[in-house]
């Protein structure tokens, strides 16, 4: 009897169902990973948000899909379920309020390009990357590792640092020991280091003198990058400073404490 039920098409179908519509689904992602592959009009990131979201409704409707047939497999009457959609619909539609307004706000995201997955953004003070968007929700992880988690009608404004360019003006401390002309080609030389960054946008300019403090000259550069680069940048460049100054010979300041010893 056992034996009989589970070759039964109450259980066949569903069964059946289930596994073709893994293997449908897997497929149709797959499919549209490469046809985003094919178009050179988007950008990686743009693509790989896109095809979250288009991969995430053809998952969804296929659920349904797969849902319908197990029902009908089960003697459940689809077409009385069809006819009340309409009802349902109404009613659905006044319960899921917030959900179809967080769909709607995802579809608007992408199409307005406010960002992708891999972007650097600033959402309501809090600055991250863009690790995950989906139909519902959009998550965004900042440097310390913390997660938010906001739902897509709450998006109203996007500061999109992956999309703005920023000026960096850095000063750099040296000895008064040090000679000006010795530590201007110095600066010079830091310049062109720099302008071979691959995440630096056109060549890096030195200013000049930008301050005399009571221990040391600050020397000014200014450079151009993508906002989410600079921090990154920003490390590179100290070392280049670093090795520059050591190969050179110029002194780097550092608070000194004097002793003075009465005995």
């Amino acid at each position: 009897m056992f034996l009989n039920f589970i070759t039964s098409d109450k259980i066949i179908i569903p069964a059946i169902t289930i596994v073709v519509a893994i293997v449908v689904n897997k497929i149709i992602k797959k499919s549209i990973q490469k046809i985003l592959d094919k178009n050179d009009n988007y950008k990686s990131k743009k693509k790989n948000t896109i095809s979250i979201l288009v991969s995430n409704i053809i998952k969804y409707a296929i659920i349904l899909v797969a849902l319908a047939i197990c029902l009908s497999a089960w003697g459940v009457d689809i077409s009385a379920i069809v006819t009340s959609i309409g009802v349902i619909g109404v009613v659905a539609g006044l319960a899921l309020q917030d959900a179809l307004k967080d769909i709607i706000a995802g579809c608007n995201i992408i199409m307005d390009d406010y960002f992708v997955v891999g972007d650097l953004v600033k959402i309501n003070d809090f600055e991250g990357h863009v690790i995950d968007f989906g139909l519902k929700r959009t998550k965004i992880q900042n440097a310390d590792g913390t997660v938010l988690i906001i739902a897509n009608r709450e998006i109203s404004s996007v500061y999109n640092e992956s999309m703005a360019n920023t000026n960096l003006y850095l000063t750099f401390s040296a000895s008064y020991d040090d000679k000006i002309d010795n530590v201007v080609d110095a600066m010079k030389e830091i310049c062109e280091k720099i302008s071979k960054l691959d995440k630096v946008i056109g060549n890096a300019s030195y200013l000049g003198v930008d301050k005399l403090n009571d221990s040391s000259i600050d020397y000014m550069i200014t450079l151009t990058c993508k906002s989410e680069n600079r921090y990154g940048i920003k490390r590179e460049i100290n070392k280049i400073v670093k090795d520059v100054f050591d190969e050179k010979k110029i002194s780097i300041p550092f608070p000194q404490i004097e002793v003075h010893n009465d005995k």
